[in-house]
């Protein structure tokens, strides 16, 4: 494994050499551009359910995720086609991710979970205090899915959203 390359600013950047190859029947490794029509399908997959209503995902969302400075998007990965990514905004102390996607068909076969465990090894690695995510209410699976992995709800953060309709944005 070739050695972590550290920069001297507050932002911290994940390379390849920091993703542990090769786990299980999928790989794990840092996205390139080539993968984000296949995490857009995805993403719009859900859009429906656990998007806002009109938001439509697209590869421009994703693209600073892929080129780094000081976010990063990680991707399971079979024979090369993404089944699940994970992105990563990184601070000095924490790690907030966004957007977290297991295809349907590859749920339950341990993507999920190893897309945030390579999360946690990249902050152990980097001493982050803490990860941060957002989850909908209603998400009971993602929920339970947390939990069994150690994480726990905020007693100290609400999120707040407004909807604009067509309308209020003129």
């Amino acid at each position: 494994m070739k050695p972590i390359r550290r920069r001297t600013s507050a932002k911290r950047k994940i390379t390849d050499a920091d993703v542990t190859p090769g786990v299980s029947h999928f790989t794990i490794r840092r996205a390139k551009m080539a993968d984000l029509p296949a995490v857009v399908d995805m993403s719009r997959g859900l859009n429906e359910i656990e998007n806002y209503p009109g938001q439509v995902m697209r590869e421009e969302d994703f693209i600073h995720f892929v080129k780094g400075r000081g976010s990063t998007m990680l991707v399971a990965v079979v024979d090369e086609e993404p089944v699940g990514y994970v992105t990563v905004y990184e601070s000095e102390n924490y790690f907030y991710l966004p957007y977290a996607v297991t295809r349907k068909e590859w749920r339950s076969q341990g993507v999920g979970s190893a897309l945030l465990k390579e999360v946690e090894m990249l902050a152990k690695k980097r001493k982050v205090e803490y990860i941060l995510m957002s989850v909908y209410a209603y998400n009971s699976a993602v929920h339970k899915f947390l939990k069994a992995r150690g994480y726990a709800a905020s007693k100290k953060l609400v999120q707040y959203s407004k909807i604009l309709t067509a309308k209020d944005r003129q």
